[in-house]
């Protein structure tokens, strides 16, 4: 596969367990190992491997992000995070015109409270350091992954895969709810084939708190326990693995009933204006980076457009770049990892996010 990570000579009993469960089927374990100045040393740093995230590294709430930190689109550590790292990374992994990068970027900073402004030399100066919740400084201009899951900033309740965060807690849940995830299928119309009621019911009881341990900064001490993998849960298994549920497309009407069923879920939670326009904003931008239009059976295009649903399942459980097939031939099982082949437009992002918004207020509405 041309995504797969150079393995060093170390013996399988060394071998990081979730590391390994997050790698494509038949990739051989790789070696626990640390992302010094944001690079993976196990793979090339032009070629954007998946690589999850290793001891010390931080996460945010966000699977756009860590999904880029995942691919070494910005530093794999998660961490010296400026407005041109993120400025670049938002470009080149999801295609985004620079009008609607420099409204992501400028505005994550603002919404944590931090200046997107960065001068040389003049921003390392004490004077200009900000002082972080736990008390350390970061130099002017700079933030990292955990800052950006500082609660109501960018982040908000009612996300679709994370916990809300608790009360008196500074910072939101990393840790992807394993069983939540089945559910979104539940939301698609027409139902997905394959689907029952009963993977929902079983998701609840599959729901889990934090297990690993934290420092201060939000770093893991035991590596990325918080990712729902597609090889240990059947449900998410079936979904990812099987070729036949690429053509299942997840549309705007699909996540507004995703966005209004876990708004139903914290009620009486209620997310104010500014925080749900994000949550439906940063579904409608992976709807259009993702979007392919129905075919039929005579080649043509017709029917529901959208997402495939593997691809959304994927970027949400184990924030990670979906593979694409290399080729036509039949059975043919090669892949490479999908690259943006359009430009998504802030424009776009509007008009969908205003369906996705339409369909939830319906439902709200009864």
């Amino acid at each position: 596969m041309a995504h797969t990570l150079k393995v060093p000579d170390t013996p399988s009993s060394t071998m990081s367990s979730s590391a390994s469960t997050l790698l494509p089927p038949g990739h051989p374990p790789v070696a626990p190992h640390a992302h010094l100045d944001g690079k993976c040393p196990l793979s090339d740093h032009n070629s954007h491997e998946y690589c999850p995230p290793q001891k010390g590294d931080l996460r945010s709430v966000c699977p756009a992000l860590n999904t880029m930190a995942n691919h070494g689109y910005i530093h794999r550590n998660g961490k010296d995070l400026t407005f041109g790292v993120l400025f670049r990374g938002l470009k080149e992994c999801y295609g985004l015109t620079t009008a609607l990068t420099v409204v992501l970027v400028t505005g994550g900073f603002l919404g944590i409270h931090r200046s997107p402004l960065r001068i040389p030399y003049i921003s390392d100066l004490p004077f200009f350091h900000a002082t972080n919740p736990d008390g350390t400084k970061s130099p002017g201009g700079v933030i990292d992954l955990h800052l950006i899951g500082r609660h109501n900033g960018v982040e908000h309740d009612a996300s679709l895969v994370h916990l809300n965060t608790p009360e008196g807690e500074e910072y939101a849940p990393v840790e992807i709810q394993d069983g939540w995830v089945p559910k979104l299928v539940g939301d698609i119309i027409p139902p997905v084939v394959g689907y029952s009621a009963a993977e929902g019911l079983e998701s609840d009881s599959t729901a889990h708190t934090r297990t690993n341990t934290e420092n201060s900064d939000g770093s893991s001490d035991t590596g990325p326990t918080y990712y729902a993998s597609s090889y240990t849960l059947p449900a998410l298994r079936k979904y990812i693995s099987d070729p036949a549920y690429l053509s299942t497309l997840v549309d705007e009407a699909d996540v507004g009933r995703m966005r209004a069923r876990r708004q139903r879920e914290i009620s009486p939670i209620k997310l104010d204006p500014v925080h749900a326009e994000i949550a439906r904003g940063e579904m409608a931008i992976i709807l259009g980076v993702w979007r392919k239009e129905a075919e039929a059976e005579d080649g043509k295009k017709g029917g529901k457009g959208g997402i495939p649903l593997p691809w959304l399942l994927q970027w949400l459980a184990e924030e990670r770049l979906p593979d694409v097939p290399v080729g036509l031939e039949k059975g043919s099982t090669a892949t490479k990892m999908w690259r943006p082949e359009r430009k998504q437009t802030l424009s776009n992002v509007v008009k969908r996010s205003k369906m996705i918004r339409k369909v939830t207020e319906e439902i709200e509405s009864g």
